[in-house]
């Protein structure tokens, strides 16, 4: 599962919504939007940084990306 943390009011984070669901993937993801402004935690650290794409792991794919960085984020 993969996680994109946004905040409401976010045209980035709309972009990147947009975009991850637009990847020509090689196998379908879940994909869970998560919005930070609901969590204490999260918006002390990554307040400044959303849009983030968090894998399974924990790694962090930040913005900017492209389809291509995404893609090959999501698929390693």
């Amino acid at each position: 599962m993969h996680y994109l943390l946004t905040k409401p009011h976010c045209p980035l984070c709309k972009e990147a919504l947009l975009l991850l669901n637009q990847l020509d993937l090689d196998e379908p993801i879940e994909l869970g939007v998560v919005d930070i402004s609901t969590d204490e935690a999260l918006q002390k650290e990554y307040g400044w940084l959303v849009p983030v794409l968090i894998d399974a792991d924990d790694n962090e794919l930040r913005w900017p990306f492209d389809a291509q960085k995404a893609k090959e984020f999501i698929e390693s």
